[in-house]
């Protein structure tokens, strides 16, 4: 098992960028977003290296309880936002996403960090692509959430150390659209592995109806981005609310009620 200290200085580096792009926020030095894009890179190295490192002590990608589950959630919104923030240079928009992120590791340190055993029905490369699929998903969905969130700031505020409103907009979009393909995928892994484990396509659980409550919430999305009306602050605002049916989906569900995908 990793050493916890280790866990603790990659909370250490994201807390350091989510201050950095405080500072940028008030002060927009050329030096501090490289600065920024350095503490994260190293994050997610870091981040990268302590999964590894479970993955080979467990024998499976182990996501199978909450620490777990939002240790990894955490890493990919990470390496979301380095893929926007290479591509688009955000800036000091960066904060929000990073204090989501160090929102997810935070409530997940604390936690138990042993590495359950593995049931046998979910001893399956198939069980392992669903879950990356569906936390990918999951982070592209939160990015949009903040895309969405400094989008609406945005018009009102008219920032300068905030993107323009029409790269937010883009940021939402695409982001969207790759949670979307991202999530089908997580769904098609599912249905395959449901198949071959309990030999039917899709069951009646109400994790699977979320699920797919997902899909079809964001299967609207991609289309409502070409009609005119539904663009901008109105698709912000379905980014945000799309984003809580996300997270009733993965915590309310995992954590209230009864369900084959239990967190504990």
């Amino acid at each position: 098992m990793p050493d916890k200290a280790l866990f603790y200085l990659l909370f250490a580096l994201y807390a350091a960028a989510v201050c950095g792009y405080a500072a940028q926020a008030v002060c927009r030095r050329p030096w501090l977003n490289w600065a920024n894009l350095a503490l994260i890179g190293g994050g997610v190295l870091l981040h990268s290296g302590l999964l590894i490192q479970r993955w080979l002590a467990a024998g499976y990608l182990p996501v199978t309880n909450l620490f777990a589950t939002l240790f990894f959630f955490s890493w990919a919104l990470a390496l979301t936002f380095l893929y926007f923030e290479l591509r688009y240079r955000l800036g000091a928009s960066g904060l929000f996403v990073m204090l989501l992120n160090l929102l997810l590791l935070g409530s997940a340190l604390p936690r138990d960090q042993r590495i359950p055993p593995l049931i046998p029905v979910l001893d399956t490369p198939l069980f392992e692509l669903h879950l990356i699929f569906s936390f990918t998903g999951y982070a592209m969905f939160a990015m949009a959430f903040a895309a969405g969130v400094l989008y609406l700031l945005q018009a009102r505020l008219n920032a300068t150390a905030l993107p323009e409103p029409g790269l937010l907009r883009r940021v939402n979009e695409e982001a969207i659209l790759l949670g979307f393909c991202l999530f089908t995928l997580c769904l098609v892994a599912g249905g395959f592995w449901a198949h071959i484990a309990w030999g039917y396509w899709f069951s009646w659980n109400i994790k699977a109806i979320w699920s797919f409550l997902v899909w079809l919430f964001y299967a609207g999305m991609c289309h409502a981005k070409f009609v005119r009306r539904w663009q901008g602050g109105i698709y912000a605002w379905l980014s945000i609310a799309g984003f809580g049916v996300v997270l009733f989906t993965y915590l309310g569900i995992g954590l209230l009620l009864e369900s084959n995908h239990p967190l504990e």
